[in-house]
């Protein structure tokens, strides 16, 4: 046996995989009697779980929504390990498709400003011309009321026809002028309305591009150690040069305090385990300090854990005794024992 085991630590176990391995040889052990097939209650015997401490109060950083892709490239991120500051930048994504679009965005602004100042000025013109037509008509009327007001009596009778036609003519080309004043300032309001909308759409996709720019550095809003998330499909942590998908989770920032341990239990194992039951977590930095816990939570329904096989696997969460002999931080890694055996 010692044999074994100093095989297996050539070959760089870990102080976890190690443990399990011996432990479950204490389990087979106590579970199988001697020339007999029966096999001790699962529930009197011990489990080995690994696990990480995590934080209730973390921060989760996505990729952003921002412009029109719908994937980023991840162009910096802060250490692994390192402990962010709140208001500090930890992940920046590539800015230059983004960048290009506020340009474009920019020169559609100015050109719809300047469409709408020529606009603008044309169609003053417009208006200043038709309102000039229509005193003109209306003056010209009165002159032909004047001259047509003039009896039969006192000039030749061509003359007064030709002052009543000529009132008919002018009274006419003045409800002409007024009709075409009309639709001038009726175009003149539509056509501002429409370059108004138009502007105003350049300014907002303008300002939503701008804000996605920013949106692309993600800062901490809390103090803590930034930990790397992994790709579901190949268990891989995110690094930079990746191209992520938008929504998808590439780190979490986890606050130093109300810490827990989050393991996980196989499908089959998952009954062996009780709420409040006792365990006891040893760290992997500091395997000769075991730390006293409780099973706080099992989740309802499993999930299936890429690198794991096909098995589900349901959460567990462990509330601990804090022991000032032992530095904990979030991401450490930890092997949970439970059952009889503690």
């Amino acid at each position: 046996m010692l044999k074994s085991v100093s095989r297996i630590s050539t070959l760089g176990f870990t102080f976890s995989t190690l443990l399990l391995l011996v432990y479950s040889h204490v389990v087979i052990a106590q579970n199988v009697k001697t020339g007999s097939s029966e096999v001790l209650d699962p529930k009197f015997t011990s489990l080995l779980l690994t696990g990480q401490v995590a934080s209730k109060n973390l921060q989760p950083f996505v990729v952003p929504k921002a412009g029109r892709a719908w994937r980023y490239q991840i162009k910096w991120m802060l250490p692994e390990g390192s402990v962010a500051k709140a208001g500090e930048v930890v992940v920046v994504f590539d800015k230059s498709e983004i960048a290009n679009q506020i340009e474009q965005l920019e020169a559609s602004l100015l050109r719809v400003t300047a469409q709408e100042q020529n606009q603008t000025i044309e169609l003053d013109s417009q208006l200043l011309q038709a309102q000039f037509d229509v005193k003109k008509a209306r003056l010209e009327q009165e002159k032909a009321q004047l001259d047509g007001a003039i009896p039969i009596d006192f000039i030749a009778a061509k003359d007064y026809a030709d002052n009543q036609f000529e009132l008919l003519r002018t009274g006419s080309e003045l409800s002409k002028k007024n009709q075409a004043l009309i639709e001038v300032t009726d175009k003149r309001e539509a056509t501002l309305a429409q370059l108004a909308i138009d502007k105003q759409r350049s300014q907002l996709e303008l300002e939503q591009a701008l804000q996605g720019l920013e949106q692309l550095e993600l800062k901490a809003d809390i103090d803590g150690p930034i930990l790397y998330g992994r790709d579901n499909q190949t268990d891989k942590k995110f690094a930079v040069g990746d191209s992520v998908q938008i929504g998808r989770q590439i780190a979490t920032v986890p606050a130093m305090n109300n810490l827990e341990v989050i393991a996980w239990v196989n499908e089959v194992d998952v009954d062996r385990l009780q709420l409040d039951s006792p365990v006891a977590i040893r760290l992997d930095s500091q395997p000769g300090i075991a730390l006293k816990g409780h099973i706080a939570d099992i989740s309802l329904q499993a999930s299936k854990q890429a690198a794991w096989g096909n098995s589900n696997w349901f959460k567990v969460s462990i509330s601990f005794d804090i022991d000032e002999r032992v530095k904990i931080i979030p991401g450490m890694s930890v092997l949970v024992r439970t059952g009889d055996a503690l």
